[in-house]
């Protein structure tokens, strides 16, 4: 009999997803374990069952049915969740990315780039789900004060094989649409069925509608004319923790009342987004600037002698159409910039204070507190799954940290 934990991994392995979810499993085991898998190919609709003959220690799955809830409950098998549905809330344990999070970090990199008008196309099939994450990208918005139009198909475009009558639908719902407009769509699929539709409707992407996707599916975002951004939904780091969860489980250990919630990666940024909804060439010309160079360390005096405007008049228009300073777009370029440094490398704190354009260590540390509550230190710790115990720190010990610098 094997030495190590049998773990049974019921995830589709056809999306990328799917994969670095496993791979983050895989990572565990390699520094935690030997663990034996029982793990097979399978797509994402495919039914995930266990194996009639398998006696194992644990499970890790998409529970997306109650029928999956019963298999597992009844196996009394210590189990993991990795999924956004409810399915088993009260039965079994949950870690997966925040989805309120992810819906906010859209509904900001939308916003960031001067938009106005904004819409959410969600996912189909999907009985019994509660979409969370498009309802946190409508109520971020609604917060900034904007509305946002959700794709509400029509029957006859229910049926994922009726492509046609899916075709035709979106279609139409985009040509109505104002523009140009923020589309975020439930994952990279949907997203990439939008620049088709765009492409038929002969909507430019991202000129008039940027579409946003969601779990960086590399061939789907590949696929789509133009390549598609996403949100990085953390796969990865999703099934590393997932992993150390279920060994708490086999452990003997409670299960937690509240899932493990893991923070996104981030916006991937691709052609499909990139572009400012700003009707002013200058102010364009200004954010273009500051995004290319703010790492370089420039000030707001940088970008007025670009633009070639009085800094009044700057400032006067970033205000009325962005809602902020060119002092503070500065830093909000930076501060992005170091949280994916932070998360995504093992740079040290003065190199990526460098790499982001901070004078000085101390003076990044400050900014990164003031924007974040936490020190580049706390949020790395935070946010990242190294094979290391998580030490989340409170918003009051990260202060006493900002004060002295470190």
């Amino acid at each position: 009999m094997p030495k190590g934990p049998r773990v049974a991994v019921l995830v589709e392995t056809s999306t990328s997803w799917g994969t670095q979810l496993v791979r983050g499993i895989a990572n565990y085991s390699h520094e935690q374990g030997p663990w034996f898998f029982y793990l097979e190919p399978r797509g994402r609709y495919e039914r995930l069952r266990l194996p009639t003959d398998w006696d194992g220690d644990g499970i890790i799955a998409r529970v997306t049915s109650q029928a999956m809830v019963d298999e597992i409950t009844a196996s009394g098998i210590p189990a993991v969740n990795v999924s956004w549905y409810d399915f088993g809330a009260d039965s079994i344990a949950r870690c997966t990315v925040d989805e309120n999070r992810s819906g906010r970090m859209a509904a900001e990199h939308f916003l960031e780039r001067g938009f106005i008008h904004f819409a959410y196309c969600g996912a189909l099939r999907r009985p019994g789900y509660v979409d969370r994450f498009g309802q946190s990208f409508v109520d971020a918005l609604s917060g900034a004060g904007h509305d946002c139009e959700v794709y509400r198909p029509r029957r006859s475009a229910h049926d994922p094989r009726a492509w046609l009558a899916q075709l035709t639908d979106l279609c139409s719902w985009l040509d109505g649409l104002p523009k140009p407009i923020g589309m975020l769509a439930w994952n990279d699929v949907r997203g990439r069925q939008v620049t088709e539709a765009c492409q038929y409707a002969d909507i430019a992407v991202p000129e008039e509608v940027a579409v946003l996707g969601a779990e960086d599916d590399e061939l789907m975002c590949a696929v789509s004319s133009p390549s598609l951004s996403s949100i990085d939904m953390s796969g990865k780091r999703v099934g590393y923790e997932a992993a150390r969860l279920l060994t708490r489980l086999m452990r003997g250990r409670r299960r937690p009342v509240r899932p493990v919630f893991i923070e996104p990666g981030g916006i991937l940024r691709r052609q499909s987004t990139d572009t400012l909804a700003i009707d002013d060439p200058d102010l364009t010309v200004a954010v273009r600037f500051i995004r290319e160079q703010a790492h370089m360390g420039i000030g707001v005096a940088d970008v007025v002698r670009h633009v070639n405007l009085s800094r009044r008049v700057l400032e006067q228009r970033f205000k009325q159409l962005l809602g902020r300073l060119p002092g503070a777009e500065i830093r909000r370029i930076r501060i992005d910039q170091a949280r994916h440094l932070l998360l995504e490398t093992e740079l040290a704190m003065s190199q990526i204070a460098s790499a982001c354009g901070f004078s000085r260590q101390e003076v990044f540390t400050r900014t990164f507190g003031r924007e974040t509550g936490l020190t580049p230190t706390a949020y790395r710790k935070q946010v990242r799954v190294d094979g290391k115990a998580i030490q989340e720190k409170t918003l009051s010990q990260s202060k006493r940290e900002i004060a002295h610098g470190s």
